[in-house]
């Protein structure tokens, strides 16, 4: 030590022990966040994360006063941005992409009062103490100091490939299926500034697919074949918000079944399971598999529907649109909620409905109704209304088939329950305690109560059809993946925080699907609209539900999709198509012989 007192450098005498008992710290908190579910301790990440940690903590004591609190006013901050990380993993199973916090308005909007006011103290009293803190006056230390992180952000966002290259050169290797494995072996920071990166190149390579004339052709294949069908059933999509079976939680019992006795005897134990992109939060990621037929990958925004920005892509609604469907999609939530006006328009959906109170300006046949001690409107109220708008239409257009798209909201958390209107009718027997997940369990008995009286009446108005239910994705509960583990769901298998369930009707007979991916849905629809059997070979090989498909195998069409996306210009003016409100639907051509399934989304 007397050796830095000799050269002059006092100032860094106190620093070495605080760098010492920082990362003693750091580390501490990394093991005890990791064994609660969050992300694993980045221990051994000393190429690049542990350095950088260090480094943010040594400027931020030589820009702020010295004071018994400067420990703390320093540390607290990177401490806080690695709680973010894990709570964040916490909650909704994967690691937080910068590109992401261009969602945190729409995660304020739908998280409780009381957490809201307890993030913003949490977050922001730290922050202000620290720039209060800080020395603005001594210009030096400030930019000076500064340059190394400014230097990494440059080469984040305006050289991405080299920094990509120089990050793969260097650090340890990426696991290509694994966020979480990664955040372990090389950081949370590092590899959210290698997200980033990979987004930005990303974005630079969709130039070379909005021209792909493969896809082109592939589209131009499947609306054509659709569009020279003479029978065309109708097709249903309910998409579920958070819609989680509690039989499927094995390590809990309940007072009654928490499935309505008459949704159970309707689909008598025919439901089947599907894997979504998402856990606990993050609708839209399911959405856009649903709607788009390929895994959400979130190569270039952390939810694909936010740089949509309405010009036309190669998605199911498209193609149903310009093969002579009418295609509808409702929503129970807010317009600018995810980006999903243009997601929706871009998809091809010709009109979007959103409850007049969230959009007064907006033509729609939907209304709230009563959302007194339950925030969210109830899905019965959403059904009752979709199914008159769905009757009207085919008594008013018999000679043309609709593709009627429905995303509810009723299911989100905290998953409050009006007793008044729908009193408890489940209790958790046990000794496990969970007041969120006994709401969970009597929402379901009403959501299931609901969907069995929707899907007979449209069986009865609509028996040439296909339904569709599906969760979007699991509720985070109250204590995200940790409380589905404790709980047994599905006995634990492969990926457990991402099978949802799903049930189908074709013409008016309840099927049953081996285990899929969102991303197949399209497949399933258009199987059915072409009459054509859904070819399963592959899926749910030997023991496990991901093997069918390595979600890399459809980079090319995502990446074709979203280039198409985010354009200005139309992408059905490259296929020589006009808007469908430009040009008429041409008359149905005489119906082919379709041996085999259609060209896939």
């Amino acid at each position: 030590m007397n050796a830095f007192v000799r050269h002059g450098f006092r100032f860094l005498k106190p620093l070495v022990n605080r760098y010492v008992g920082f990362l003693l710290l750091l580390f501490g908190y990394m093991l005890v966040a990791q064994k609660y579910g969050g992300l694993p301790a980045a221990t051994t990440a000393w190429r690049l994360e542990i350095p950088l940690v260090l480094y943010l903590f040594y400027y931020l004591n030589r820009i702020t006063r010295r004071s018994r609190w400067q420990f703390l006013l320093t540390a607290v901050p990177i401490f806080l941005m690695y709680a973010v990380f894990d709570v964040y993993h916490l909650l909704l199973g994967r690691l937080l992409r910068l590109a992401e916090v261009s969602e945190l308005p729409e995660m304020m909007q739908v998280i409780h009062p009381g957490l809201k006011i307890l993030l913003v103290l949490l977050l922001g009293f730290p922050l202000v103490a620290l720039l209060w803190s800080t020395q603005w006056r001594r210009y030096r230390p400030l930019l000076l100091g500064a340059l190394p992180l400014l230097a990494m952000v440059v080469a984040v966002e305006g050289y991405p490939a080299f920094f990509m290259r120089v990050f793969t050169g260097t650090q340890r290797e990426i696991d290509w299926l694994s966020d979480t494995v990664n955040a372990g072996t090389n950081g949370r920071i590092s590899m959210a500034l290698y997200n980033e990166a990979r987004r930005r190149v990303s974005l630079e390579k969709t130039v070379a697919y909005r021209g792909d004339s493969s896809f082109q052709q592939t589209f131009d294949q499947v609306a054509g074949r659709v569009n020279a069908l003479r029978s065309k059933g109708n097709v249903h999509l309910i998409a579920l918000e958070s819609f989680v079976d509690p039989n499927l939680l094995r390590g809990v019992r309940f007072s009654r079944n928490p499935v309505h006795p008459a949704f159970a005897t309707l689909f008598s134990n025919k439901g089947g399971l599907t894997v979504s992109p998402v856990f606990g939060g993050a609708t839209a990621q399911a959405e856009f598999e649903m709607l788009c037929g390929v895994p959400a990958m979130r190569e270039l925004s952390g939810i694909e529907f936010d740089v949509f920005t309405g010009a036309k892509t190669l998605c199911l609604p498209n193609i149903l649109t310009h093969g002579g469907y009418h295609t509808v999609a409702s929503n129970a939530f807010l317009p600018d909620f995810f980006n999903s006006t243009n997601a929706y328009e871009g998809m091809g959906f010709e009109n979007i409905y959103y409850p007049i109170e969230y959009a007064p300006g907006r033509d729609t046949y939907l209304g709230t109704g009563d959302v007194t001690g339950e925030a969210y409107m109830f899905d019965g109220d959403l059904f009752t209304q979709n199914l008159a708008f769905v009757a009207q239409w085919i008594k008013e257009n018999p000679g043309r088939p609709i593709f009627n798209y429905i995303m509810s909201i009723y299911g989100h958390t905290p998953h409050d329950l009006n007793l008044d209107k729908r009193p408890k009718v489940v209790e958790m027997l046990g000794d496990f305690r969970d007041e969120q997940l006994e709401r969970v369990a009597n929402q379901y008995y009403y959501r299931t109560e609901a969907l069995a009286k929707f899907v007979k009446d449209l069986m009865r108005i609509d028996p040439k059809s296909i339904v569709i239910l599906v969760s979007d994705h699991l509720p985070s509960l109250t204590y995200g993946p940790n409380t589905y583990s404790a709980l047994d769901y599905l006995g634990k298998t492969e990926d457990y925080i991402h099978l949802n369930r799903i049930y189908i009707v074709e013409n008016g007979r309840v099927v049953h699907y081996d285990t899929i991916h969102h991303y197949d849905i399209p497949r399933i629809i258009l199987s059915y609209v072409t009459h054509t059997k859904f070819d399963q070979k592959g899926i749910a090989k030997g023991d496990s539900v991901l093997a069918h498909h390595d979600p890399t195998d459809y980079r090319a069409q995502y990446m074709a999709i979203m280039a198409n996306a985010m354009q200005g210009q139309s992408f059905f003016s490259a296929l020589g198509f006009l808007s469908s409100s430009d040009k008429p639907v041409p008359a149905p051509a005489p119906e082919p012989a379709i041996t085999g399934p259609p060209a896939g989304l």
